[in-house]
Parts: C-alpha cells; sequence; structure tokens
C-alpha cells in the first residue's frame, strides 16, 4: 500500500512539474510571440510614416508647382493688361489730338494742313482706336469702360459735325460754327475724364498711388 501511495505522489508531483513547465513554456512562446508581433506591427507602422512623409513631400512639391504657375499666369495677365491700357492710351490721345487739329486752329501761327486734310486724317484714327478698345475693354474696370465710351461717342459725333460743315462751306474754329463748338467742348471734357480714369487703371495694375 505504501508503495501504492508513493506512486500516487510521484506520479502526482510529476504532473505539476509537467503542468507548471508546460505552463512556463507557453509563457515564453507567447512572450516570443508578442515580441515578433510586435515587431511587425512597430516595421508597419514606420512603413506607413514613411509613405506619408513621401506622399506629402510629394503632393507639397505638386501644390508649389501649381502654385507657381498661377502665380506666373497672373504675372502675364497684368502684363498683358498694361500692355493693352498702354496702347488703348495712347490712341486715345493720338485720337484727341486729331480731333483738337481738326477744329481749332493754331493761334501761334504755325503752318498746319487744311481743316479737310486734318479731319481725314482723324478717321483712321478714330477707327484704330475704336477697334483696339472694343477688342480689349474687358482689361479695363467698368468705370472706365464707361468713361472710355462716353469720349468716343463724343468724338463720333464731334467728327461728324466737322464733316457737316465742311460740306457747308462754314468755316471751323472761328466761332461761327456754335454746334460743332459745343461738341468740341464736350469731347474735350470727356477726353480728360477718359484719361483720368485710363491712368488710374494704370497706376493701380503697377501699385503705384498718388500722394
Amino acid at each position: 500500500m505504501d508503495d501504492f501511495f508513493n506512486s500516487l505522489t510521484g506520479l502526482i508531483s510529476s504532473g505539476v512539474t509537467i503542468a507548471g513547465l508546460s505552463a512556463w513554456l507557453g509563457n515564453v512562446w507567447r512572450d516570443r510571440i508578442n515580441t515578433k508581433e510586435k515587431a511587425r506591427s512597430e516595421i508597419f507602422i514606420e512603413q506607413l510614416k514613411t509613405e506619408h512623409a513621401r506622399q506629402t513631400q510629394s503632393l507639397e512639391h505638386e501644390l508649389q508647382i501649381e502654385r507657381h504657375a498661377v502665380q506666373l499666369g497672373h504675372a502675364k495677365l497684368i502684363e498683358k493688361r498694361a500692355m493693352f491700357i498702354d496702347e488703348c492710351y495712347k490712341l486715345l490721345v493720338d485720337l484727341h489730338e486729331a480731333i483738337y487739329d481738326t477744329i481749332r486752329p493754331d493761334y501761334f501761327g504755325r503752318k498746319r494742313p487744311s481743316i479737310q486734310q486734318a479731319y481725314e486724317f482723324a478717321l483712321p484714327k478714330f477707327d484704330a482706336f475704336v477697334e483696339s478698345y472694343e477688342k480689349n475693354k474687358i482689361y479695363f474696370s467698368r468705370k472706365t469702360s464707361e468713361k472710355i465710351s462716353c469720349f468716343y461717342v463724343a468724338a463720333a459725333k464731334t467728327l461728324d459735325q466737322s464733316r457737316v460743315a465742311m460740306r457747308s462751306g462754314e468755316s471751323l474754329g472761328q466761332g461761327e460754327t456754335p454746334n460743332l463748338q459745343k461738341l468740341f467742348e464736350k469731347v474735350e471734357y470727356e477726353m480728360h475724364e477718359a484719361r483720368k480714369a485710363v491712368e488710374q487703371d494704370f497706376r493701380q495694375l503697377m501699385y503705384v498711388h498718388e500722394n
């Protein structure tokens, strides 16, 4: 009987030992697995961070390229607008001078072309100005466009009245054509207003402000 109990005790002790050993081995393997999984997770997270950084850098580079393209396009648009305003302003002044020569005598006695010659010279100036303005008035502010339109309508009426006066044999610029003189005064006023408006548009475009 004692041998039986001794054997049973030995078996129980062995079982406990084996169970303890199994538990210990289980903990070891679990720790190893957890360590491997943790390492894999850390590697994966680092890969995600690296990919995110790469994509972020790529997007920032693309954004810089697009921003530069927009800035370049805006600069070209400003340059184009400045060019058309400058061209229109010069044609505006040329037309005004041509109308002035058509109507007003030279009070200093200098030799001048005949009224007919001056009138014929003014017509292509008028056409050139209107054509350039109508094609490019989008580059002017609304207020400036209205001023310019008022000027060239007044200019057209003045030139037309000059033609009528010449055909009737009236003397231009001598106070004998009140209607024409009234129109000339109108075109003078509208010209002054149009020039101021165009100059203001150009100065604002160039960031030049009057004191």
